[in-house]
């Protein structure tokens, strides 16, 4: 017996229908969804996908860390790869040539800091400082937002 497809929920549907993003419309951006079960596909945790969420606020705080974002698996390369990824973790992947990128996946400091990011979102997803603190440990308070996470925070 399969198992059942996996079904976007409405707040995943609005998403995928908002706008195109990266140039795939709302037909792909479900496609790749349903295929990654709606979580990210660095980290495997459930997206925050509420609209104020992803919204930023100028002078404010930006996109919450799980909001989800379309990521070029190989940017530059128009053979049309791409996954979903959780916003601050496919910033972290933007700053690095894919050579590089493609070695920090394997390794295990990547791993056990996926594994301490899936950690946190199962314990309190609308914590931002918490997911700010695990990939700049050594930044200070003020150079990561603390505001306080509106409890509308959810799939």
């Amino acid at each position: 017996m399969l198992p059942p497809e996996f079904a976007l929920s409405d707040l995943q549907e609005r998403w995928a229908s908002k706008r195109p993003r990266q140039g795939l419309g709302a037909k792909r951006l479900r496609e790749i969804l349903k295929k990654q079960e709606g979580r990210c596909a660095l980290s495997g945790v459930e997206f925050v996908f509420h609209v104020n969420e992803g919204t930023p606020q100028k002078g404010g705080r930006g996109c919450h860390p799980l909001y989800p974002a379309v990521d070029h698996m190989d940017p530059g390369n128009s053979d049309g790869s791409f996954q979903i990824v959780c916003y601050a973790l496919n910033d972290l992947k933007g700053h690095l040539p894919p050579d590089c990128f493609a070695v920090l996946l394997a390794c295990e400091p990547w791993k056990m800091l996926m594994g301490r990011w899936k950690k946190q979102a199962e314990k309190d997803p609308t914590d931002r400082a918490a997911f700010a603190k695990l990939l700049r440990p050594n930044a200070n308070a003020r150079e990561q937002s603390s505001k306080p996470v509106r409890s509308s925070v959810t799939n």
